[in-house]
């Protein structure tokens, strides 16, 4: 046992005091009465009596819990001296060289305490965890190092605090601010001292000066302890992060009380529980901010108002204890009679299941949005909800095999079941889930979160289901869709079963094959294998009283392949009635010539012309027919009659017509009742969503819900894409929904034909005369003087009108001053995309190629048509929405049989070029004696684009299709050429289908769009 022992103590007004104890007596002795040797090398030497001359009040407490203040003899060391003295020590500590026993043994409990903190405030200062302050001392502000503010720091020092010799605290009842503050300075500033005798360029900044040598700053005032005081805080509150964990309640209590763990966190370390007094006032006023954040968003995390407590009634006394909450207040929180949990922190909270609940799915976006985290078991992000629905066909009594139930008015039975993770759960554990509002529940021992979306969506369709005015367990297939439509906006309901192809008509995953079906020998025609299986499936969704959309693309054969269904259904004895087309009047000729040609055994009817039946002539003419033709014109007009009349299938030929539900012919071709309905479209989607809804409620009446239901909880999310998950989600939703229902192909599809010729495009620039930029010019400033004084639909109304006034200079000055003047002057194009025709033209002749001319504008067609005749010595026939139907098919086939009818052999008989516009000429026509199509003005619109392309590029074209697109360089339409292919990037543009988007642009983007930019 030493008989002397060296002590350390630090006195918030002395600074470090050092004292000698003589163990025998406790008495206490200066240096020199201490032999030489007993205290470690190189502290001897800075232990004299000169320096203990100091006699400083010390507080002591005898074992019996006195407390005595006694006046002992020490030396009060500088900060300089200070630190030289703690790194001698902490040498002796480590067992450095020359070190005895007998050294170590000398030092005190109190001095060894102040060693092991001296050696972590130093990793703290060498890792750089330091920041500055600037106390008040006597009227002047000294600039001074202090511990930084991160939780690490804070617990560390509240733990080593908390570890003292009972004579430090004692002594320093603000020993927690001395270390992180002074104590902490002196070090810095020790080691930092070598720094001032260095030469430098510059003098030191006078901040920087004060700091390094502990002097009052000359102009410190209030401000700049204030700004780093707010520096300060921003570290804490960076560092320093309140996290609630939701824990499982204990197996032991019967009633569930879920722990809600308010725990600290630092950066990225481990959340630990909260324990006030362990940690110092910045970081609880830190924490205490955030906890008052996260109570004002839900008192569901308020510890003073869920505290723990005992939850029955005569389970045994519970204690309480007051904690602190470093703010000047108090919190008393509860605590149950039992053992606490280590993990058990001062601002816990303890919720029933329904709060947590509550919790979980009310507060905690709310939380999450306010950078609050809320953790939850890891279990219950497996907890996934699946809910399932089994579909067998209903067995409609002892008549049922002679007459089936067919369609959405076959009666199905139905089973329910829920997996909840990996657990499908029984059927009393079902209801149990299914009732339960939060979805929180107790599933065989384990508690588990359930999806409350999905949860909500199984809810709707039990209720919906109970709710039915049938037996329970039996539905019909066309109120299933309807709940499956419903359930698709928020989670689908997954459904399966061994009903064949109904399970997929109201959303499940089967997709049956139809059966093959013979094809009869009075048909005279050649099938692909695609058009074999359209055939296939037309008859399969004929029979099931499914109306189906067969949306080949333009050239692929559907009216071949509807012709073919009609004439299986005759052969089979199955049609109960005639069928009744309607299509677009260009090409009413061409269904009765390709009946004639494909299925001549058919009886075919066309209704049309000012001398067509009427009334009950109408319904004897039809009652001998298999096959009625019509336009959608006529059928406007005479849908009364024509609905008394029993129609096996009413079929729409490009049914992109009945786009718009609002219009007269949309309105009329579905007030016609059929037993079955068709679609035919090589463009299920032109612009908008809706034409695909429009043209499935023709054929489903019902199928995807009301226009305003499928636009708000489809069209909205997919179209804008403001979400790209959600859009991308509702988009699978809407296939699954959608694909039983339509038969889609693409002419790109090797798989579907690989004997079609390739089709290249070709965007041909092409510049202004004088004349036409001249004309533009002074157009786009007649409008950028006008927009400023337009607003809503006015600023529409002129940016639309303008845009057509520049496709006519583009065109032609000719077309835009409508004056009748001639195409050139003096022999010189006035147009540049005119003199580009020619030049196209002149190439087609050269290599006894037929060429198609299309423009949005029967007007420039009228320019064009004289001018072109002219030039080729022949009349070139131009085909627009005036012309009549016999007029329109002797266009048709004079082109086409002056080319021998499919591109081969040929001949100088019939016109080399076809003008057409682009509305009347783009659909149902074949005109495959043509390989080259030249687009004179842009729809820009792919779709409508495409559809006038195909009236070359379809089967029976054998030759490659030239296909070229004009723009008129630095205009408008070059403009819109270069944000298609990336080269312009509008702020404001969000480029759709169309031209609708341009009159949405700001005034900047538009002169940037439309404004010409002068060639070379």
């Amino acid at each position: 046992m030493p008989n002397f022992l060296l002590h350390g103590l630090l006195l918030s007004q002395s600074g470090f005091c050092v004292w000698v104890e003589r163990v025998e007596g406790h008495k206490l002795v200066l240096p020199s009465q201490v032999p030489s040797g007993t205290f470690p090398p190189g502290i001897e030497a800075m232990l004299n009596d000169a320096k203990f001359r100091q006699r400083e009040p010390v507080k002591l407490r005898t074992p019996r819990g006195k407390e005595l203040t006694l006046r002992i003899p020490s030396a009060a060391l500088s900060p300089e001296d200070t630190v030289r003295f703690l790194d001698q020590l902490v040498h002796v500590d480590q067992a450095g060289p020359g070190v005895t026993a007998v050294h170590k043994g000398s030092i005190a409990p109190d001095l060894l305490w102040f060693i092991h903190l001296y050696r972590g405030l130093n990793r703290f200062i060498n890792a750089g965890r330091v920041s500055v302050h600037m106390p008040n001392e006597s009227t002047q502000w000294y600039p001074q190092w202090k511990l930084g503010a991160g939780l690490d720091e804070r617990t560390w020092l509240a733990d080593m605090v908390s570890a003292a010799p009972g004579v430090i605290t004692i002594n320093n009842p603000e020993l927690i601010e001395d270390l992180a503050h002074t104590f902490v300075h002196w070090i810095v500033s020790t080691r930092l001292a070598p720094l001032l005798e260095m030469r430098r360029a510059y003098p030191w900044h006078e901040f920087a000066e004060s700091l390094l040598k502990s002097e009052p700053l000359r102009r410190g005032n209030s401000d700049v302890a204030r700004a780093l005081n707010q520096w300060n805080g921003s570290i804490t509150a960076v560092n320093t992060q309140l996290v609630f964990i939701v824990e499982e309640p204990w197996e032991d209590y019967e009633t569930a009380r879920w722990p809600v763990r308010a725990r600290v966190r630092a950066g990225t370390d481990a959340p630990q529980p909260i324990r006030l007094d362990r940690l110092d006032p910045a970081v609880i006023a830190a924490l205490r901010e955030q906890l008052n954040k996260a109570i004002s968003i839900t008192s569901l995390l308020d510890p003073m108002e869920h505290p723990r407590m005992l939850w029955e009634e005569g389970v045994g006394p519970g204690f309480g204890a007051d904690v602190g909450d470093g703010g000047g207040s108090r919190i008393d929180v509860g605590y149950a009679a039992g053992p606490a949990s280590p993990e058990d922190g001062d601002w816990d909270c303890y919720l029933t299941t329904a709060e947590v609940a509550e919790l979980v799915a009310t507060h905690a976006p709310r939380l999450r949005v306010n950078n609050i985290p809320l953790m939850l078991p890891r279990s219950w992000s497996k907890a996934e909800t699946t809910a399932r629905l089994k579909i067998s066909r209903e067995a409609d009594g002892p008549d049922s095999l002679k007459a089936p139930k067919l369609g959405f008015d076959q009666l199905l039975t139905y089973d329910w079941s829920v997996s909840v993770g990996d657990i499908e759960l029984s059927e009393e554990e079902m209801r149990k889930l299914i009732a339960s509002k939060s979805g929180l529940i107790r599933l065989r021992g384990q508690w588990v979160m359930a999806d409350t979306d999905s949860l909500r969506s199984s809810r709707k369709y039990m209720e919906a289901l109970a709710g039915k005015e049938v037996e329970e367990g039996v539905i019909t297939a066309r109120e299933l869709r309807q709940l499956a439509l419903e359930s698709a906006v928020d989670n689908p309901v997954e459904i399966t079963g061994d009903a064949g192809w109904i399970t997929s008509l109201v959303g499940g995953t089967d997709r049956p094959a139809p059966e093959r079906q013979d094809i009869p020998e009075t048909v005279e025609a050649e099938l692909r294998d695609y058009q074999r299986r359209g055939v296939d499936w037309l008859y399969f969704m004929s029979r099931n009283n499914v109306g189906a959309v067969l949306a080949d693309d333009m050239g692929l054969g559907k009216t071949l392949q509807l012709l073919i269904l009609l004439a299986v259904e005759r052969a089979h004895g199955t049609s109960t009635g005639p069928t009744l087309v309607i299509a677009p009047t260009s090409v009413v000729g061409n269904w009765a010539r390709e009946a004639a040609r494909f299925v001549p055994d058919l009886t075919v009817a066309v209704h049309h012309g000012s001398s067509r039946a009427k009334g009950k002539a109408l319904v004897d003419k039809c009652a001998g027919a298999d096959l009625v033709i019509t336009s959608y014109g006529v059928a406007s007009r005479d849908h009364k009659d024509l609905a008394q009349i029993s129609w096996d299938h009413v079929v729409l030929d490009e049914a992109q017509a009945i786009k718009n539900t609002a219009t007269k012919a949309s309105r009329s071709v579905r007030a016609i009742p059929a037993r079955h309905r068709i679609a035919l479209t090589g463009t299920p989607v032109e612009n908008r969503l809706s034409e695909l809804r429009s043209i499935l409620d023709f054929v489903n009446p019902g199928l995807l819900g009301s226009a305003t239901f499928f636009r708000n909880h489809f069209a909205k999310a997919i179209e804008s894409r403001r979400d790209e998950q959600l859009a991308d989600a509702m988009q699978e939703r809407l296939r699954r929904l959608t694909a039983p229902f339509v038969m889609r192909r693409l002419k790109s599809d090797p798989a579907i034909i690989d004997d079609l010729p390739d089709k290249i495009e070709h965007v041909v620039p092409v510049d202004m005369t004088k004349e036409q930029a001249a004309l533009y010019t002074a157009l786009v400033e007649d409008m950028e003087a006008q927009l400023g004084q337009r607003e809503g639909i006015e600023r529409k109304g002129l940016v639309l009108t303008t845009i057509t006034r520049i496709k006519q200079i583009c065109n032609h000055p000719a077309h835009f001053l409508g004056d009748g003047s001639a195409v050139t002057d003096k022999g010189r194009h006035r147009s540049g995309k005119v003199a580009m025709l020619m030049e196209l033209i002149d190439q087609a002749i050269e290599t006894d190629q037929r060429v198609l001319v299309f423009t949005q504008y029967k007007a420039f067609g009228d320019i064009l048509q004289p001018y072109l005749s002219q030039r080729l010595g022949h009349e070139v026939p131009f085909l627009h929405g005036g012309v009549t139907k016999t007029a329109r098919e002797k266009m048709v086939d004079d082109f086409q049989a002056g080319a021998g009818g499919g591109g081969e052999g040929v001949t100088t008989d019939g016109p080399r070029v076809m003008i057409l516009s682009l509305r009347a000429g783009g659909t149902g026509i074949n005109l495959t004696a043509a390989s080259m199509v030249i687009h004179m003005d842009r729809w820009w619109n792919p779709a409508v684009e495409n559809q006038a392309t195909d009236r070359a590029y379809r089967i029976g074209q054998n030759k490659n299709v030239q296909v070229y697109k004009m723009i008129t360089k630095g205009t408008l339409e070059e403009s819109i050429q270069d944000i298609l292919d990336g080269k312009l990037q509008l702020a404001g543009a969000v480029v759709g289908e169309g031209e609708g988007w341009i009159t949405e642009l700001d005034a900047e983007d538009l002169r940037r769009l439309m404004t010409y930019r002068k060639q070379g």
